[in-house]
């Protein structure tokens, strides 16, 4: 067997305890739910899983140090999705007031936003270099134990994030009862701005 069950069930422990601690990728997840609702939020949610599975695969490729050493790469794409959360977070603050449901967002811009973010935080890719191969057993190919750890590390991000999504949807529901949806899409972008100061207040290299 390559790797043996304790080592994984060390790993899986590891990530969920380290996935679970609140950061971007959930309060973005959280906005969006609380806002539009369950659907809308899981999009997001797998938009964010796709961007940590490249990452995760550029990790497992060796490719994490290439991209690490050229800083100003790291840095854009960094300042980009800062940019882009700032903006869904003001244009939430500053929508008017409306009665009904919140206006419906397409899927297509919900999946871009949970991959921005997730890409927006260079950070994960350094972290993933540096976490995965704590793993790795030396009287196995490093290659084949990186590629399962990181398949194992997005199984259970997609979970944790999807609970988020779903509690998220349900807090919708519970707030469109007292037709407080007003305060939901101003919570969302006090949540979109708490993503951005996030992310522009880690460094990225």
């Amino acid at each position: 067997m390559m790797m043996e069950p304790a080592t994984l069930l060390a790993f899986v422990l590891a990530s969920a305890a380290l996935i679970a601690v609140p950061g971007p990728n959930v309060a973005v997840i959280v906005a969006t739910g609380a806002a539009h609702g369950r659907r809308a939020a899981l999009t997001v949610v797998a938009g964010a899983t796709l961007a940590q599975a490249g990452q995760i695969a550029l990790v497992a490729a060796g490719l994490a140090a290439f991209l690490a050493a050229f800083g100003w790469t790291l840095t854009v794409i960094k300042w980009a999705g800062v940019a882009y959360l700032a903006w869904l977070g003001v244009s939430a603050l500053m929508a008017k007031a409306h009665t009904g449901e919140a206006r419906p967002v397409s899927a297509r811009r919900l999946f871009a936003t949970g991959a921005a973010t997730a890409l927006a935080n260079p950070k994960t890719l350094v972290f993933h270099a540096a976490f995965l191969p704590l793993f790795v057993s030396p009287d196995h190919p490093a290659g084949p134990q990186l590629f399962i750890l990181g398949g194992v590390y997005i199984l259970v991000a997609l979970t944790l994030d999807s609970l988020y999504a779903v509690l998220a949807g349900w807090m919708k529901t519970a707030l469109s009862r007292f037709d407080i949806q007003t305060l939901a899409r101003r919570g969302s972008g006090v949540l979109m701005l708490f993503a951005a100061g996030w992310l522009a207040l880690r460094r990225a290299e």
